[in-house]
């Protein structure tokens, strides 16, 4: 069906710089928060006794970095044939000065807020592999001219076993001038090893106190480290995100915007990454705890998109670092978010912490195999030590990695068991209010049609494009390959959902998706019967309707007639 490969699905959520910039629109606040963002910033925080010396966001002459003596007239070609290898702009990246100027475009309520001065060193990690100086440099001295210099202790610069020449000799020759101004770390790993064994081999060589990595083409924005470290500073239990911004592959543009922060991070139950807003419950917690400057303090997130945190290096090891039996990268970020909820620590995102990433045109290097195959290791790897037994509920939806050699989780399930980590299911009630566990549902799989044979209730690829879109039906996938677009639940609640949104019925008689919580309840309750096979909205009463057609752009609810195309069967069925 639409937006999706019907044989194994897109397991992965790639932002796009549409994506990015919803998240810094007021679209998540009520008319009311959002007079309360506008409002006089108050300059005082909560603080506790004693409490140290306070300084200000600390504002540096930039130092100024020369560039390449790229003047030669602009080639096209050029620039096409750079972009196929690189999968961004690298043309355009070569000819712009490595220490640009970029607008500060933190919340103005962020520009009042005060530090203490000493909170600890930080050693910056970055990791590449067949990298564009350009970018790994422009990041670094946007940090050095962006960072006060008694918290930027050193880099640590790791190359994961690149094969281009200008990733290895070139970035050498730049980091030791580099190192003139602030020490860098520099380190090359001979053969490949992913993200995660790379993140963890460069931890051993870090320094600092706190260490904030980043991934190897991004910009900091005025004002990002302090706010950062601070939660780590108090509570070293704490791991921290920026607010992501999104620089545009083709042209370089830095996108960004001053409203607070609207959504969070989280994973469904294919474990994919995505956002999602904030819950209501955690916005009731911040204005409780942080009053007038609710909007700028930081936020609970389930889980980090994964490129770009902050966390206390000695904790980083006692929470067991990475899982090294992954492959390239994927499902690292779940796997961590999970541990640090569980095992004891907090994830949150900071909104005066500001970070520019560029967004590729699709990837640049091979992950060592089939990209889905690679990422469905890594995944069932988290499933079998992390989701109790909603492991079995995953083999459901990705019923080919039931039977996949993931090799041994021994050692990551003493790790569990060592950190006394909570259950899976206190995650979903406690912090991840998106998810919902198999225990939870009574009917849920494929959705068949009673009126058209071999046809299935579908979301078409809306799922992802916002609140307010419709479902529809479609020709029934192979049960055994990916059934992301047609796997629909009915939970013990009564709330009829996909795997990302949940069902209402609008003012037109259309089934249309939203938010899976923070709802009006009584817009989400359905009633079906097996007996007879009808799903009826139980605000209107009505029953939920195929159409005349077979493959149907919209589900309707209308007036329940005993037809056929009210009738519907499901793959998986509680007995109640």
């Amino acid at each position: 069906s639409s937006g999706i490969n019907a044989e194994y699905g897109d397991i992965e959520i790639v932002g796009s710089s549409e994506q990015h910039k919803q998240l810094h629109q007021n679209s998540g606040l009520s008319p009311h928060e959002r007079e309360e963002v506008r409002a006089p910033p108050r300059v005082e925080r909560r603080v506790e006794q004693p409490a140290p010396a306070y300084i200000g966001p600390t504002n540096l002459k930039p130092i100024y970095v020369p560039w390449s003596d790229n003047r030669e007239p602009y080639d096209k070609k050029k620039e096409d044939d750079l972009h196929e290898v690189y999968r961004f702009n690298k043309y355009l990246s070569d000819r712009l000065p490595l220490n640009r100027d970029v607008a500060d475009e933190r919340p103005p309520q962020c520009h009042h807020e005060l530090y203490p001065p000493n909170m600890g060193k930080v050693s910056v990690v970055l990791i590449y592999y067949n990298e564009a100086v350009s970018v790994v440099f422009r990041t670094i001295w946007s940090v050095i001219n962006r960072s006060p210099r008694n918290l930027l202790h050193e880099f640590v610069l790791y190359d994961d076993g690149s094969v281009w020449e200008e990733s290895i000799g070139e970035m050498k020759g730049m980091a030791d001038e580099v190192s003139k101004v602030v020490p860098i770390r520099y380190y090359r790993n001979t053969t490949r090893g992913g993200l995660m064994r790379a993140r963890t081999s460069a931890a051993v060589f870090a320094t600092g106190d706190i260490m904030v990595y980043l991934d190897s083409h991004c910009e900091v924005l005025p004002g990002w480290l302090e706010p950062l470290i601070e939660p780590i500073y108090r509570d070293r239990t704490a791991v921290t995100c920026p607010i992501i911004d999104t620089i545009e592959w083709d042209t370089m543009n830095l996108l960004s915007g001053k409203a607070p922060m609207s959504a969070i991070g989280s994973f469904n139950v294919l474990l994919n990454y995505n956002w999602y807003p904030i819950p209501r419950r955690e916005q009731d917690r911040r204005k409780r705890e942080h009053g007038r400057n609710w909007a700028i303090s930081p936020i609970r997130s389930p889980a980090m998109a994964g490129g770009l945190f902050a966390i206390n290096r000695a904790y980083f090891h006692e929470l067991g670092e990475y899982d090294t039996q992954m492959n390239v990268w994927g499902g690292e970020n779940t796997e961590i978010s999970l541990r640090i909820w569980t095992c004891g620590g907090s994830l949150l995102f900071t909104p005066c912490s500001k970070v520019g990433h560029i967004f590729r045109h699709g990837y640049p290097y091979d992950f060592q195999g089939d990209h889905f195959e690679t990422v469905l290791f890594n995944y069932k790897r988290v499933a079998k030590v992390w989701m109790d037994d909603d492991e079995e509920f995953y083999y459901k939806l990705r019923p080919m990695a039931r039977e996949k050699d993931v090799g041994s989780t021994a050692a990551r399930s003493t790790l569990r068991r060592n950190l006394q980590c909570k259950p899976y299911e206190w995650f979903v009630d406690h912090i991840a209010p998106n998810l919902v566990m198999e225990k939870d549902l009574v009917h849920y799989g494929q959705m068949f049609s009673g009126a058209h044979d071999k046809f299935c209730v579908d979301h078409l690829g809306n799922e992802g494009k916002g609140s307010g879109m419709s479902i529809g039906t479609y020709p029934c996938h192979n049960p055994n390959s990916a059934i992301d677009n047609q796997f629909m639940m009915i939970t013990n609640d009564g709330i009829f959902r996909t795997i990302d949104r949940c069902l209402s019925v609008n003012r037109d008689d259309t089934l249309v998706l939203g938010h899976c919580y923070d709802y009006n309840e009584a817009d989400y309750q359905f009633k079906y019967t097996p007996g007879d096979g009808t799903l009826v909205h139980v605000k209107t009463g009505k029953c939920v309707d195929a159409g005349a057609h077979t493959m149907a752009t919209k589900l309707t609810a209308v007036t329940c007639n005993g037809d056929d195309r009210q009738k519907w069967t499901f793959t998986h069925n509680k007995l109640v």
